[in-house]
């Protein structure tokens, strides 16, 4: 087939040859006719139609010319790929180098881009998502959620919303199936939820406003998300029976199709049921009662917009009766803060094209965007180093090249065909970084969310755009590295070549080689260095002095059993528990915390203190945890001021607090923070809160704050906020060594079971889950880097080593000994090596400034890190030199005399 397209192609080629005199015959035609009609002064129309027909011939012929030009250049192109291929294929070593290093470049490129587009850039997977818009009403202190009275009045008044729907952001609730009991995660919506999406089901059928029925019907349904009917075995035949959900009998109706996500991407709700069965999976506490209740703000609300309906549009006719839903839905009547706050808040609408995933956001955006400029300078290093590589390749081929001048080739075509070969590399680099980075994309997803009680679930495949970025990367990055060898191959004189030896050859590209190492060491640093300091933050962290004591201190985490608090006595019911596992032979201390210790953050409010005064000032954002008696001395916080908690502290009793010494500083500068009073935010419970004592700081939440602000409640005089919790031990013994008997004794009672059980310091090392996997994947890419720099300095000394054979044989003639010429090297390595740190330090000061937010207890500026990498990429350097060295010292000056 190609010999005949080869020869339809010269055939078409030939005609190429006669464009010229085609051109002149139609010029000698034109010219005719214009000289006849000047002399005439009148057309003539056998001329003019002689002369059109011969234009319109040679028109054609010239057409035909054009095409077989165009089939020539793909012939071209075919050569020069299948010539690249054959040399590529005569250096294995070369070529295997090349390929894994750009595949782990532009893999690793891919595979963030991918989490990325998945987390924040990709559209939700349901018809016109670009309609969807998410409806926040804010606050000062941030946004909040919504009432269901306040949705429903939404709903009513609204008129640019062809649907409204609402959800609870979903809890870890009993779950019963087949006879197995687990925590997973339920989330409820409104009857007509599947129906604004626009979604399927991918078995049996979904919620539909007719399942919405009052709460407290018997009869209640369930749909399951696809990954979990999948964990639990994926039967056919559990559309139509029954689970069990907090020990609630839910019938299942259907499966979600898979990937299907809802309004939240990553976060797949395992169990979906309708919003007004949401108080049933709540029988164990009294937080909701029912949905009608105006103080429970739990709903996240979207609405898809009807056609030709603006957001600006949207938020203008929403705004205009949105007093009135707040009016019409306050909690309270009372004049006082509590109405005035809630009167107050705005209402935010906003596009929800990507969905709503606020908690994985805020996680992971800041450290995704490092690890993409991690990866960005990665795949630089990798073009650094392969455009030397390719570079000594074409020195190496400069007689070559020049013969093919000489016989006629034009320098463009030698350009074209290193370009062709550095883009072949490329591309292959590319397929196989696209099978890294969908393995990269998800090993991160579970390095960063290993901690996660409810799954976290992407579609990582490769889409058309994750495949033309990766199309893209792989030009651009084939380009990059083989334009200086395209260069140097094109602007050769081959006549001087030709009478050049190798050494002078060599030489001239000598230069642009160390200035291609040294910008690949500056590069090599700068990563280097960055992931010193991440990985210095996350040492700094994890050892840091958290005021308590982390040693054989267990946290156990419970959770009720279906109706296991139903007509409970729950302060008895923990004064008991507490008394069983203290009598545990090895245990120094028990209590309790609604929190896990550390956290993250508390429940965060504004505390200030009770005046009479309307006008004074309110107080800072705190952290309020719920704490059982003896919690302070469990942990070793040392109390201060005042006394601790007791079990009178109870709902019989005014409500009293413990407040860290920081916040007792800010309140009250005179220290007399005792006695007084204080009110946390503005439900009704906490308005009147005597502050009993003063805690030493501690950092109980936000690792990085020493300076946080901590209110402690008494868990037994809130029932309704801390029924449950975790349960903290103190031991003489390793933590590991109680589980179980701590299990025996909390399964003894009867109504809960332990979910898991940690140590604190393992608590805190899963907090610090994305400083690790930060530090973690800055530190492999820079030891990527570094082994990058240490293979591109190798090869440009072996190179160097090759070229200067004779020249080593001459100075071991004359006298010179071997650690001469070792020295020789070595000196030359250390030249481009310190040169490349020196240009590295300014660069890496200036751009780790951009991360500076996410250090701790280090500066961008940390002249001991900045040290350290120093000295180790000069070692590895060195070693990398000294390999080369060594072999140039040991070459017998009689072959090296004879060499050329």
């Amino acid at each position: 087939m190609w010999n005949r397209i080869r020869s339809w192609l010269r055939a078409m080629f030939q005609r190429s040859r006669l464009e010229r005199e085609m051109d002149a015959e139609l010029r000698f035609h034109v010219e005719t006719y214009t000289e006849d009609l000047i002399r005439t002064g009148a057309p003539r129309p056998e001329a003019a139609r002689r002369a059109l027909i011969e234009f319109g011939g040679i028109q054609q012929a010239k057409e035909q010319c054009r095409d077989a030009r165009g089939l020539e250049l793909i012939d071209a192109f075919s050569q020069d790929l299948r010539y690249g291929l054959r040399m590529l294929c005569k250096s294995p070593g070369f070529t295997s180098v090349a390929v894994l290093s750009l595949a782990l470049g532009i893999g690793a490129n891919t595979a963030i881009f991918t989490l990325l587009d998945a987390l924040l850039l990709r559209s939700l997977p349901v018809p016109s998502p670009q309609q969807l818009v998410r409806l926040s009403p804010s606050r000062p202190d941030g946004t909040v959620l919504f009432s269901f009275p306040m949705f429903r009045e939404v709903e009513h008044g609204q008129r640019v919303f062809s649907g409204l729907i609402a959800w609870s952001p979903g809890s870890m609730v009993n779950v019963e199936v087949k006879g197995t009991l687990a925590q997973d995660n339920v989330q409820a919506v409104t009857g007509n939820y599947y129906s604004v999406l626009g979604v399927n089901p991918f078995l049996g059928r979904l919620i539909t406003p007719q399942d919405a029925v009052p709460s407290g019907s018997s009869s209640q349904v369930a749909v399951l998300g696809y990954e979990f009917w999948q964990r639990i075995g994926a039967p056919s035949d559990l559309v139509g029976k029954q689970i069990r959900i907090e020990g609630q009998p839910f019938t299942v109706i259907g499966v979600n199709r898979r990937w299907f996500t809802g309004m939240s991407p990553g976060e797949p709700p395992e169990i979906i049921i309708p919003l007004t069965a949401e108080p049933l999976i709540h029988g164990n506490s009294n937080i909701l009662q029912s949905i009608e209740d105006r103080s429970i703000l739990w709903l996240d609300v979207a609405g898809r917009l009807k056609e030709h309906v603006t957001i600006a549009q949207a938020q203008a006719q929403l705004l205009s009766f949105w007093p009135g839903v707040l009016q019409a839905t306050a909690p309270t009547q009372t004049p006082g803060n509590r109405l005035q706050r809630w009167l107050s808040m705005k209402l935010d609408v906003t596009s929800a094209v990507t969905g709503i995933a606020p908690d994985l956001r805020d996680q992971f955006t800041r450290p995704l965007y490092v690890l993409v400029g991690v990866v960005g300078l990665i795949l630089l290093v990798a073009c650094v180093n392969l455009a030397s590589l390719m570079l000594a390749r074409t020195v190496a081929r400069s007689h070559e090249m020049s013969v093919r001048v000489a016989l006629g080739a034009k320098p463009w075509t030698l350009a074209r065909q290193v370009l062709i070969e550095s883009l072949t590399l490329s591309f292959a680099g590319a397929l196989l970084g696209l099978a890294f980075a969908y393995w990269g994309s998800n090993f991160l997803v579970r390095l960063m969310t290993r901690y996660y009680l409810a799954p976290v679930v992407f579609d990582l495949r490769p889409d058309l755009l994750i495949m033309s970025i990766t199309a893209s990367v792989a030009i651009v990055t084939g380009i990059l590295f083989g334009l200086a060898p395209a260069l140097r191959a094109s602007r050769g004189d081959p006549v001087s070549i030709l009478q050049q030896n190798s050494r002078s050859v060599a030489g001239g590209a000598g230069k642009l080689s160390k200035l291609l190492i040294v910008v690949q060491i500056a590069l090599s640093f700068m990563l280097l260095l960055g992931a010193g300091l991440l990985v210095r933050t996350f040492q700094k962290l994890y050892s840091l002095d958290l005021g308590f004591d982390r040693g054989n201190l267990l946290e156990v985490t419970l959770s009720p059993r279906p109706s296991g608090y139903l007509n409970l006595d729950m302060n008895a019911y923990h004064r008991q528990l507490v008394e069983r596992v203290s009598a545990i032979p090895g245990v120094h201390s028990v209590s309790f915390s609604d929190s896990h210790i550390p956290a993250q953050e508390g429940w965060r409010d504004v505390l200030s203190v009770l005046s009479e005064d309307p006008s004074a000032a309110s107080g800072p954002m705190v952290n309020g945890t719920f704490v059982a008696p003896r919690f302070l001395q469990t942990l070793g916080i040392r109390l201060v001021h005042g006394r601790d908690f007791d079990w009178n502290d109870d709902d019989r009793h005014p409500p009293v607090a413990i407040v860290n010494r920081n916040l007792a500083e800010r309140l009250f500068p005179k220290g007399q923070a005792i006695g007084q009073r204080v009110r946390f935010g503005v439900i009704p419970d906490f308005q009147s809160l005597e502050i009993v004592g003063v805690a030493d700081n501690a950092r109980v939440f936000d690792l990085r704050d020493p300076s946080a602000y901590v209110l402690y409640f008494p868990s037994l005089q809130h029932l309704k906020w801390a029924q449950w919790g975790n349960l903290f031990v103190r031991a003489s013994a390793a933590p590991s060594v109680l589980s179980r008997a701590v299990m025996q004794e909390v399964e003894s009672l009867g109504h809960e079971y332990i979910l898991r059980t940690q140590s604190v310091a393992e608590v805190t090392s899963e907090l610090l889950v994305t400083e690790r996997a930060t530090a973690a994947l800055s530190a492999l890419f820079g030891g990527l880097a570094l082994l990058l720099a240490c293979v591109g300095l190798y090869g440009l000394m072996s190179y160097t080593v090759t070229r200067r054979t004779n020249e080593i044989g001459i100075r071991t003639a004359l006298g010179a000994q071997k650690r001469n010429i070792l020295w020789m090297v070595l000196r030359e390595a250390v030249e481009i090596v310190l040169l490349g740190i020196v240009f590295g330090i300014p660069c890496s000061l200036a751009v780790n400034r951009l991360i500076a937010s996410m250090l701790f207890g280090v500066s961008p500026t940390d002249f001991p890190t900045i040290l350290a990498v120093s000295l180790l990429l000069f070692t590895v350097a060195l070693l990398a030199a000294y390999f080369p060295g060594r072999r140039a010292s040991a070459i017998d000056p009689m072959v090296a005399l004879r060499y050329e």
